[in-house]
């Protein structure tokens, strides 16, 4: 293929922390059963098919928290020497002195998640800032819009703003003290969300043709691979760890009402030529 395959890994269900906004805020022990641990030469064994059948694919890895997971750190830096870019998504919670002394920051990347339930702003600037001097320049800062949060959030974009820093705010999306969010959100917390009053027809693509499950697939840490997370276990394209895996030969309908994490990926479409976008490598 020309374009380069991705895949998003959601390497286990499993974190130490239990912040009240997660996808998977009281699920954690339910999806944790499906939780499947390979060792590091089992992992290169699949992951070496994979790039015999598609070349250098870009990996996303996320978890639950990917460095909790056995062999991590030797894990990636075994499969970055076939596989890169690389971009993990952590709470940095675990010490990432060996990550740094052994990857590849020209290969890797890390973004990392600010959560106040959990860190300070200090602590978490420091911990940026020795990643920022290591050489991992890369990756997002991410901050979930949870409401709790919302008092302090432009004080917090301002904090990150004066250090040349950009934080991605991501709109919360669930039900707080009986507000249904993104919905709740008032004008000037929509405004500093990037939130237009087109956001939401952004996120619908219902009925367009869509890469993902072609050029891209979920996944999971039972070994399944779904076509993208918001349609999930509702369409497993095949397991990962059989020998004969492979991504679906040509682009299907989207069939979700709203896609808020930006995974689609479509292709024109005459059902809806007005929404019809372009796959982005």
């Amino acid at each position: 293929m020309d374009t380069q395959v991705r895949f998003t890994w959601n390497i286990h269900w499993s974190c130490n922390y239990r912040c009240s906004y997660c996808f998977f805020d009281t699920h954690w022990e339910e999806y944790g059963k499906r939780n499947v641990y390979k060792t590091v030469e089992e992992w290169m064994e699949c992951w070496t098919r994979i790039h015999q059948k598609y070349g250098r694919c870009f990996l996303t890895i996320n978890g639950g928290e990917p460095f909790t997971y056995p062999n991590f750190v030797e894990l990636i830096h075994r499969i970055s020497q076939i596989h890169w870019p690389i971009n993990i998504t952590t709470n940095t919670s675990v010490v990432l002195d060996k990550f740094i002394k052994t990857v590849d920051p020209a290969k890797v990347s890390l973004s990392i998640s600010f959560h106040p339930q959990y860190h300070t702003i200090d602590d978490f600037i420091d911990r940026l800032f020795r990643l920022r001097q290591s050489g991992f320049t890369e990756g997002c800062l991410n901050f979930v819009a949870y409401p709790p949060f919302l008092p302090d959030l432009q004080r917090y974009v301002d904090r990150f703003t004066a250090l040349g820093e950009s934080l991605k705010v991501i709109p919360f999306i669930g039900e707080y003290k009986g507000v249904r969010y993104p919905d709740g959100y008032n004008a000037d917390e929509k405004k500093v969300l990037g939130m237009t009053d087109s956001w939401v027809a952004q996120k619908q693509h219902k009925g367009m043709l869509c890469r993902a499950g072609q050029m891209a697939g979920l996944l999971l840490p039972d070994g399944n691979v779904a076509r993208c997370g918001q349609i999930g276990d509702r369409h497993i394209i095949g397991n990962f760890f059989d020998k004969d895996f492979q991504l679906l030969p040509e682009p299907m309908p989207c069939d979700v009402e709203f896609c808020p994490c930006d995974e689609w990926k479509v292709i024109p479409d005459e059902k809806a030529p007005d929404k019809a976008g372009t796959w982005l490598p």
